[in-house]
């Protein structure tokens, strides 16, 4: 790092191979007060982490850290257990869906009538018509 300028809240870098970096005097600011370092070593810290300088401590850190193969993940993977959950039975849903059933049985005009889901679903052929009458529930409304 050849010399350094602050201008409009940036800090401009003049660099040793002629490249011109610019850093934000915010970031600069911050570290210098959180790590109680002068305005050079907060710029030549942010350099080597960016990678735009050397700094042989921590290409030796890095080196070792690759070398035990030791990998940091932000987030371990842990499997989850799937919960199972068992629908409680809806009377009221099988009553209707059997007694659709009986009135098909009954009728002549149906055919193949094949109840899927005994609280749900039946499918079933109607003039030579595939069908499928699917029941579902409206919840009620939670008075306030």
């Amino acid at each position: 790092m050849k010399n350094w300028v602050e201008e409009d809240k940036i800090f401009k870098v003049e660099l040793e191979n002629g490249k011109s970096v610019k850093i934000s005097s915010k970031w600069v600011y911050d570290t210098c007060d959180k790590l109680e370092l002068d305005i050079t070593e907060a710029l030549e810290m942010w350099l080597s982490d960016n990678g735009y300088l050397n700094n042989e401590e921590q290409d030796t850190l890095d080196q070792q850290a690759k070398a035990s193969g030791v990998k940091v993940l932000a987030k371990e993977k842990v499997e989850r257990k799937k919960s199972t959950r068992e629908r409680k039975p809806n009377i009221d849903k099988e009553n209707i869906i059997t007694a659709f059933a009986h009135f098909m049985l009954e009728n002549d005009n149906f055919s193949l009538i094949n109840v899927e889901n005994k609280s749900k679903l039946i499918t079933f052929t109607y003039n030579n018509k595939q069908f499928k009458l699917d029941l579902t529930e409206t919840r009620q409304k939670k008075s306030e």
